[in-house]
């Protein structure tokens, strides 16, 4: 997703409460309880549904290492030099 930032308004029609609707009330007791603006809980609101919904593309980055990777990075480590010691003094 490309981070644009845009300082344009959106104007919000609220409705009754539905699967894809918000009232204005709801938005004002959410607003009360997080202790944020109507304007702050709209966009955290957002930000929450964004990560939701675009979890996949962030998949790939968490998924664990395969053994070829592993073994790759073995490689390009540095190698160790001077002796263990079991103690410092």
């Amino acid at each position: 997703m490309p981070a644009t930032t845009s300082h344009q308004p959106l104007k919000l029609n609220f409705k009754d409460d539905t699967l894809t609707t918000v009232s204005r009330d709801a938005l004002r007791a959410l607003a009360k309880k997080l202790g944020f603006n109507e304007t702050q809980t709209v966009l955290y609101a957002l930000a929450r549904l964004r990560d939701e919904v675009f979890v996949e593309q962030d998949t790939e980055k968490l998924m664990p290492l395969t053994k070829i990777q592993h073994q790759a990075i073995a490689k390009a480590e540095p190698k160790r030099r001077g002796k263990v010691i079991d103690s410092l003094l």
